[in-house]
């Protein structure tokens, strides 16, 4: 009798056993399998990205991504465009607004023949002696202020644009735009309550929804809304242009002329204290 108990005794610890493995295996499937389904959807979202990117043109970008990939008339691939705690870091995406695409037969034309003036479109002319200037630096697509084109931009855009009263915070502004290490972004609802504050580019009483940061992360200044619109839109330009000179936008001359001309105006406007938007 005291033998058979034991028998059964091992025999069902045997069963505990083969029970206790059987939900381990079971547990163990379960995690490989619902580790194969997330590798599965970030595969399936990395490849819903690229063909995002992939599709994003200056002409029809797409506003959430930064930066994204087009084309040009020497048929390369490269980026365009930003975003931001990404090299802009603005809270402001570049490309919010979509540029009417050009008519495929008159971008080949002209990219086959870079000599051809851009067509004008409805309500715009297009200036001889700036079209000039930038075909010219499109060649060798530099930073570099001695160049014609740039000179040009900086005297008379991004120089106006970026003028504000406090001449010392001034040239720090000016340096971390043109190094891309300037932070805008807005304050907390909770903050708010303290206004008015003093804009500290304009050095008069405004209402600061904004803060900047200049490359040091310890220093903040409170801003006004016109003063980081002007900011803004003299980052979304030069980043534009940095994209071209490292290769990323591949639109013919047509689009990247007027595209340049768009970005020109949204800084007159943010100058003029204009919705850039609009």
């Amino acid at each position: 009798m005291a033998c058979t108990v034991g028998f059964l005794g091992r025999i069902f610890e045997a069963h505990n056993m083969v029970r206790e493995a059987n939900e381990k295996q079971a547990a163990a499937e379960k995690t490989l399998k619902e580790s194969q389904m997330k590798v599965d959807v970030l595969t399936a979202e990395v490849a819903a990205l690229k063909t995002l990117v992939l599709t994003s043109t200056p002409s029809s970008p797409n506003p959430h991504l930064h930066p994204q990939i087009c084309k040009d008339d020497s048929g390369m691939t490269i980026f365009t465009k930003k975003h931001r705690r990404s090299p802009s870091h603005y809270n402001l995406k570049y490309g919010r607004e979509n540029s009417p695409p050009g008519s495929p037969v008159k971008d080949a034309t002209l990219a086959g023949n870079p000599e051809i003036e851009v067509e004008s479109r409805e309500g715009m002319e297009v200036d001889p002696v700036f079209h000039k200037e930038f075909l010219e630096w499109r060649k060798n697509p530099v930073i570099d202020k001695a160049d014609p084109f740039v000179n040009r931009i900086f005297r008379e855009d991004i120089t106006m644009c970026l003028d504000f009263s406090n001449r010392e915070l001034l040239e720090r502004v000016v340096k971390a735009v043109e190094d891309g290490s300037v932070l805008v972004e807005s304050v907390g609802d909770k903050t708010k309550v303290i206004f008015p504050k003093t804009c500290a580019l304009l050095q008069v009483p405004r209402l600061c929804f904004y803060r900047m940061s200049v490359g040091d992360a310890d220093s903040w200044y409170s801003i006004s809304q016109i003063c980081r619109n002007r900011i803004i839109a003299v980052c979304d330009f030069l980043n534009y242009l940095k994209y071209i000179q490292r290769g990323l936008v591949k639109s013919c001359a047509h689009d990247v002329y007027w595209e340049i001309i768009r970005l020109r105006r949204n800084m007159s406007l943010a100058r003029l204290g204009l919705d850039i938007a609009s």
